[in-house]
């Protein structure tokens, strides 16, 4: 289930530091039953290291101008919000509706109207559109050093962790293993360079990409991608990503689109 929030007036510009992913996540925590959020920030669902939010945003979709270290826009935004935990959205949409505006950075922005979105229906193989970047990461070690492994699209790696990743999600989420069958996440239109994103969340720097993704899985991996999000991080705002239909003109067809789309 995901939600759609109006943001802003269109003849109110509003503005939002460069990196807003931490300050999106906090007003989330903000606005939930206090219990809720300490269960879910404190501990998540699952057990030792495998651990989730169990929720994922997108970035902020609209037009925008950047100045210097921040983003104005100029006719509002829309911001989608996910999760398969019917009472975090329930209690999220109380708690922003009460309050009317949304504190990001230094700004209060207003909060026009929220929609919740109808799940789309089940398609063995969809295409998936990144609405954060994806991430994907691996803590690799040398003698005497530590450093941050990220994935990309291209390696044969990337697709297996995304499934492996969703496999943990569904299981910790229905309390059983469902193998993926033959399932798969690979690139469909991603360019390594307009496609890359570097975010700063809380001071780290962290890799991702946008684009379009070829996903093929089984009904509960499906619902799973779009609810909680595919990859790592997503309650930072990270791997939120839906069902792409392009949008056709009179006379034209859909076609393959090259690697250097901007999707």
């Amino acid at each position: 289930m995901r939600l759609k929030l109006y943001l802003g007036q269109r003849r109110e510009p509003f503005m939002v530091p460069l990196h807003y992913n931490y300050f999106i996540q906090s007003l989330i925590y903000r606005h939930l039953d206090e219990h809720l959020a300490t269960q879910l920030h404190d501990e998540g669902f699952g057990e030792g290291t495998k651990r989730f939010r169990y929720f994922t945003f997108s970035r902020l979709m609209g037009d925008f101008q950047r100045e210097g270290d921040r983003l104005i826009f100029p006719r509002g935004a829309t911001l989608y919000i996910a999760s398969p935990n019917s009472p975090f959205l329930e209690s999220l949409v109380l708690h922003l509706l009460a309050q009317g505006e949304l504190p990001i950075g230094d700004e209060r922005v207003p909060l026009h109207k929220i929609e919740v979105v109808p799940p789309p229906e089940y398609q063995p193989e969809v295409i998936l559109k990144a609405l954060s970047p994806i991430t994907l990461r691996e803590t690799l070690r040398q003698p005497g050093e530590r450093y941050t492994y990220y994935y990309t699209p291209q390696e044969p790696d990337f697709s297996e962790r995304i499934i492996s990743n969703l496999r943990e999600k569904v299981r910790i989420w229905h309390g059983r293993d469902i193998p993926p069958d033959d399932a798969y996440c690979a690139p469909y239109a991603v360019d390594p360079e307009k496609n890359f994103h570097m975010v700063n969340f809380k001071g780290t720097w962290v890799k991702g990409w946008s684009g379009l993704y070829r996903f093929h899985a089984p009904p509960d991996y499906f619902q799973m991608a779009l609810d909680a999000g595919i990859g790592e991080r997503n309650s930072a705002g990270f791997g939120c990503v839906e069902v792409y239909t392009p949008k056709l003109r009179a006379g034209n067809t859909m076609r393959e689109p090259n690697a250097r789309t901007k999707e």
